[in-house]
């Protein structure tokens, strides 16, 4: 078995791996905007056996930040192994764990993390070293009655045109040390894993002055059949009570019965959100690899501010 870093000419061969894998198709644009086109770079290892790829372990490079320092980071992706191989997809000897081992030794980082399923996050955790999983917290409240205008001065705009690079980096860099260990998310990263995604549809939400246009708060939002998904928010001066109160008026107008969001109990704005309606409840698990020895699992635990848009499959 051989094992080494994925090339442009795996690219045929990696798209068929994830049919096999997970039933649906990997398209060659969804295979670019991955590892072409992610701010940070993109990385993968396949093994391969008598000249077919039987796995392959990805992962999409990330910068955290947490009170002016910048973590190195990995979020693994497209974790798969050919069906024939499964009975040791997690052995010693199996393609999965060299792959990952070697994914793990050629690429620098601070750690790794991810949202894996309950099976996996135990069998990382046995085989490659990952710490024990814990489990985002789910915030949730039903739709109840339409707001009506909350504030004259405000201004609601939907949709990718109404918003520029220039003031949405000026936003992000506003707030970040207000916030707890998360992705440095920018224009770059906003863009390519929203405005960009080749097979997802992200709506964003703007709220600005209504005369002088100053940017209060950016949201990401996406619909289901029966709920409505806060993927991420960001607000400066605007009450976040404000921001959820216009996400239940879009969830009214779109038929939908609930809204949820992903918030870190720590984080001030969950008591927020619970004092306004919502309920918290146990979500996916996540889970860490750290590489650099200075890092505490619990640091990472206690201020790692998730959001639904940092689970690659949102």
């Amino acid at each position: 078995m051989e094992i080494r870093e994925f090339n442009e000419e795996d690219e045929g061969a990696i798209r068929n791996l994830f049919a096999l894998c997970f039933g649906k198709e990997l398209s060659h644009e969804e295979w670019a905007w991955k590892y072409k086109g992610s701010p940070w770079g993109s990385n993968a290892v396949v093994a391969i056996n008598n000249g077919s790829i039987i796995a392959h372990y990805g992962g999409l490079r990330m910068k955290f930040y947490f009170r002016g320092k910048t973590f190195d980071v990995f979020q693994p992706c497209d974790v798969m192994t050919h069906p024939k191989y499964r009975a040791r997809i997690f052995s010693k000897k199996g393609a999965m764990v060299r792959a990952g081992e070697y994914f793990y030794e050629t690429n620098k980082m601070d750690f790794a993390f991810g949202f894996p399923s309950e099976r996996h996050a135990i069998l990382g955790t046995k085989q490659l070293g990952y710490t024990e999983h814990g489990y985002v917290t789910v915030l949730s409240r039903k739709v109840s009655g339409f707001s009506p205008s909350l504030n004259p001065l405000l201004k609601v705009e939907k949709g990718w045109d109404f918003i520029n690079r220039g003031e949405l980096d000026a936003l992000c860099e506003k707030i970040k040390d207000n916030q707890g260990l998360s992705i440095e998310k920018n224009s770059n990263y906003i863009f390519w894993r929203y405005k960009d995604n080749p097979v997802k549809q992200y709506n964003p939400l703007i709220v600005r002055g209504r005369y002088k246009k100053t940017l209060k708060a950016f949201a990401v939002f996406s619909v289901s059949e029966s709920e409505l998904s806060i993927l991420d928010f960001f607000c400066s001066t605007l009450d976040i009570r404000i921001l959820f109160r216009l996400f239940g008026n879009i969830a009214i107008k779109y038929g939908l019965k609930a809204m949820k969001v992903w918030v870190n109990p720590k984080e001030e704005v969950s008591r927020i959100f619970i004092a306004n309606g919502f309920t918290s409840e146990k979500g996916i698990p996540y889970i860490f690899k750290i590489m650099n020895n200075e890092i505490d699992p619990l640091f990472l635990f206690e201020n790692y501010y998730y959001r639904m848009g940092d689970y690659d499959a949102s």
